[in-house]
């Protein structure tokens, strides 16, 4: 059965409304980045692919973080108990218009003890002062450089990179089950 665009919209309509009335779950938020997305969708196909083919269109960024960086990326929507929308990420890997990444929170006088299965805290030198932040492994991604907010400034990680190459490659490839 083919749904029109409008009757798509009416049924998330309807959803949003629902969830809204659970009172769960932050929907004007999420509605702000469902937009977000849209416009962003909307610029590459309608501007930067409009004129040539998909495949061979990229989105070309001012500047460009460094592996063993943190950047400020809209990681984008998923599901409950991922991390979503801006994130810092430290730059695991560049590889050209995508990166992996590894989005981190912020160290909060309330946050949960540091789960070492998955977080490591890293230290990093930004607004001129020394901070930290707790890397989540598992939520480890590879982002399209169409994610970078380049109006953030990128921030030098003074934790070792070795140190943290092999928290990740140690915990990405053992065999202990961590369920």
């Amino acid at each position: 059965m083919n749904t029109t665009i409008k009757e798509n919209i009416c049924s998330v309509v309807q959803s949003l409304k629902h969830l809204e009335n659970c009172g769960l779950y932050d929907v004007e938020k999420y509605t702000r980045s469902l937009a977000h997305q849209t416009g962003q969708l909307e610029y590459f196909y309608c501007h930067l692919a409009n004129h040539s083919p998909v495949s061979h269109t990229f989105y070309h960024v001012p500047r460009k973080p460094h592996v063993h960086q943190l950047a400020y990326f809209n990681i984008g929507r998923g599901f409950p108990k991922e991390l979503m929308d801006g994130h810092w990420c430290y730059i695991l890997k560049d590889m050209g218009y995508k990166m992996i990444v590894v989005p981190c929170t912020s160290i909060k006088k309330d946050s949960a003890p540091l789960n070492p299965a998955f977080e490591k805290e890293i230290t990093m030198w930004g607004y001129h002062t020394k901070m930290s932040c707790r890397m989540q492994l598992s939520d480890l991604r590879a982002v399209d450089l169409q994610r970078l907010d380049t109006r953030k400034p990128f921030f030098d990680v003074l934790t070792d990179q070795e140190d943290i190459n092999t928290f990740i490659s140690s915990h990405l490839f053992d065999t202990e089950d961590r369920s």
